[in-house]
């Protein structure tokens, strides 16, 4: 595996002009940063996202930031797979190509199991499984044209999970856990989609990401609707603010993923200091999980995957 430059930026991403990407949560925080990057380097940027209001308003202060207007947004509840198709199929009709797109929509750790009507666990549903369905769906697109990135979008992540394949429906639920598990089941997907494309001769490449510690909502909320570790956290950030980074910092190992000519498939890209949480783009430790290097795993997790969204 071969690291990131040192301290490489958004100064370094290339020009972009004519080239199409779609950023799934692009409304805010990281997603909103990697939007208004791709924009700002030329690149014609679909943002998707559940709240029609806050998506026209991103595209507004997107517009308005970058004085480019090649800035559209899409509404979608990621956690229905019926609209999960719909989008895809929606993609599938308006774009001539797709160049890159980050799966990074995102539900963290609500205090109490949420099942989709699909059967599915809430942060399964989004973390996951809507990002496989995207992903195999817009294959046409992203064979379209040479050169392609996919980036999955997964997290520090903290703890051990432990991938199994009777949890989907949000069984025996704890938030921490089932967090970290559909976060490590993006990472391996990366890996096994990856090897597919290759093994296709398509030059479609899948890789992932992790923001480390971002200063955004998803890591400030206080609800009782929220995981008691993530409200601890959020006092923690108040009291220390300076353990997070900024967005447009915490943006970068996506970007790097989706435009850098060096970044390469099957691996994951996360902060290279602080154990991941804070810094520039570098190799992630998670690169050494035996998760991401099992190919029955990996062949097994594909295969569940297919079964549970009929893709």
């Amino acid at each position: 595996m071969q690291a990131p430059k040192r301290h490489w930026t958004e100064d370094d991403m290339p020009d972009l002009t004519g080239r199409y990407a779609v950023v799934t949560g692009g409304t805010s925080g990281v997603g909103f940063a990697m939007s208004k990057a791709l924009l700002r380097h030329g690149a014609i940027v679909i943002i998707i996202g559940k709240n029609r209001l806050k998506g026209q308003a991103a595209v507004k202060k997107l517009k308005h930031a970058t004085h480019r207007q090649s800035i559209s947004f899409i509404a979608a509840d990621l956690s229905d797979q019926t609209a999960v198709n719909q989008l895809a199929d929606q993609l599938l009709a308006m774009l001539p190509q797709l160049d890159i797109l980050i799966n990074n929509a995102g539900v963290m750790m609500p205090a109490k199991r949420t099942v989709t009507r699909d059967g599915v666990e809430l942060m399964w549903a989004v973390n996951y499984f809507a990002g496989f369905i995207l992903t195999l769906r817009l294959v046409p697109l992203l064979t379209k044209t040479p050169n392609t990135h996919v980036v999955n979008v997964a997290s520090i992540a903290m703890g051990r999970p432990h991938l199994t394949f009777n949890q989907f429906d949000g069984r025996h639920y704890r938030p921490w856990r089932f967090y970290a598990n559909s976060k490590l089941a993006q990472a391996m997907m990366a890996v096994k989609l990856n090897q597919l494309f290759q093994e296709a001769g398509q030059s479609v490449m899948v890789n992932g990401s992790s923001p480390g510690l971002a200063a955004t909502s998803l890591k400030t909320i206080q609800s009782r609707e929220t995981a008691w570790p993530m409200r601890l956290a959020a006092l923690s950030f108040h009291i220390m603010p300076w353990l997070r980074q900024s967005p447009r910092r915490a943006a970068l190992p996506a970007l790097y993923a989706a435009t850098d000519t060096h970044a390469q498939g099957g691996v994951v890209y996360a902060p290279s200091s602080w154990h991941g949480l804070r810094g520039y783009p570098g190799l992630w430790r998670w690169n050494n999980r035996s998760e991401l290097h099992d190919q029955d795993l990996l062949n097994r997790l594909y295969r569940a995957s297919r079964q549970v969204t009929g893709v």
